[in-house]
């Protein structure tokens, strides 16, 4: 008797436990980790600073520019307020001056301009060279402009084109690209990334020179006209897009990048947005 309920206990304990089978559902993988890792954060607030600045920044400039990487997970909004408070510093114009320098003068500083001024300042005085003290005089002002360029830009008097103008509108320039030929050849390197035609080269030659003439259908006489129609083209709109893209991202842009960047630098006329622009994307971020 006991042993046969027994039994039926062990069937009755044994029929009462389920079963349960892990069911696995194919192709539900766990959405990416979307946060942003801190050394990428890091890395990208000292490219910035590079780029902008030519310095790392201080330590209490990167632990400002981390707290706001983390207000929005470092989105793009973060990466442009990021931006924003290094454009704000005085060193972002000087910079841009110290990079002009390099590229355009080989880095002629403001006690060579100092020097060559008081050289012609002294042909000014010699009677012997009369008959060109009209060109001494226009050189002198020349560098005079290229020597205020630093304090323009403090003041905001001079913007980004001008600082070119300056730059390429003085004694030095012309010795380092000598004759008018070499001169727009190398304004077409410099700026627009490309060789001129032989019609624009033609065209510019004649009027940088003192001739009428049409340089991107714009009718001038003098280097003066020739340097406002320049600086003024969608060309050279162009060219500076190239050479952000080609500075930061290391590469040149496509024809859809050309298009918008430079319909955005016309539109707002500042070549603060157009590096905001590039600097706050996720290819300069480095986010995949």
């Amino acid at each position: 008797m006991h042993i046969t309920l027994l039994y039926l206990s062990l069937i009755l304990l044994f029929s009462g436990c389920k079963k349960y089978e892990e069911v696995v559902i194919s192709g539900n993988t766990p959405p990416p980790d979307k946060t942003i890792p801190a050394s990428l954060k890091e890395s990208y607030i000292n490219k910035v600073f590079i780029s902008i600045l030519g310095r790392k920044p201080a330590a209490g400039e990167f632990q400002q520019c981390m707290l706001i990487a983390g207000k929005n997970n470092f989105s793009g909004a973060d990466r442009r307020e990021i931006l924003d408070t290094v454009f704000m510093k005085p060193e972002y114009r000087e910079h841009l001056y110290s990079i002009a320098r390099i590229d355009l003068l080989n880095d002629q500083d403001t006690n060579e301009i100092a020097q060559m001024i008081a050289v012609f300042q002294v042909l000014l005085q010699d009677s012997s060279y009369f008959v060109i003290w009209d060109l001494l005089g226009n050189e002198i002002t020349r560098l005079n402009d290229l020597r205020a360029v630093p304090a323009g830009l403090k003041d905001g008097t001079i913007d980004e084109k001008e600082l070119y103008g300056r730059c390429v509108n003085n004694y030095f320039y012309d010795q380092i690209n000598m004759g008018t030929a070499n001169f727009v050849v190398s304004m077409w390197q410099h700026f627009l990334y490309r060789y001129p035609t032989d019609a624009e080269l033609q065209s510019a030659s004649r009027m940088v020179d003192g001739f009428n003439a049409s340089v991107f259908f714009q009718a001038g006489v003098g280097k003066k006209d020739f340097l406002s129609i320049f600086f003024a083209s969608a060309d050279y709109l162009e060219g500076q897009v190239r050479d952000l893209y080609s500075r930061y991202l290391f590469r040149l842009p496509g024809s859809t990048e050309i298009s918008e960047c430079t319909a955005l630098y016309k539109s707002s006329g500042s070549y603060e947005g157009l590096q905001k622009k590039i600097l706050s994307s996720d290819e300069y971020a480095g986010i995949k």
